[in-house]
């Protein structure tokens, strides 16, 4: 396999990990602060289970860092750069909203072609 193949299938695999919204979520509550998987819960209304496997796929692919501590886990983000990354997503999302929205108000000032209803 080319270098830049693994480098794009690497890629493919971060961006899988962060399509999911609520592993979106996850990211965020981690962002404000280390939590478990029990507080992890608690905020995002999922079971301990399905957090505990959303973090498995955060995980695998090294945006979430576990650390042992007794018998909890503690999960923190890997590195700030997963937060950067998001907020770069998120710009992208509202400036397409906003060219949606001028497009939007663009139409409403078009002349009709014809007067009257349409069937």
């Amino acid at each position: 396999m080319k270098n830049e193949t693994v480098r794009y299938a690497l890629f493919s695999e971060v961006f899988a990990a962060l399509a999911h919204p609520k592993r979106l979520e996850i990211i965020h509550c981690l962002g404000e602060a280390q939590r478990n998987a029990g507080e992890l819960a608690e905020l995002t209304g999922l079971s301990k289970a399905n957090i505990s496997q959303h973090l498995s796929v955060l995980k695998a692919r090294g945006l979430v860092h576990c650390e042992k501590c007794g018998t909890f886990c503690h999960y923190r983000l890997s590195s700030p750069k997963v937060l950067e990354t998001c907020e770069i997503v998120r710009e992208l999302i509202l400036d397409q909203m906003q060219t949606s929205s001028q497009l939007q108000e663009a139409l409403q000032n078009v002349v009709p072609l014809r007067q009257g209803r349409r069937k």
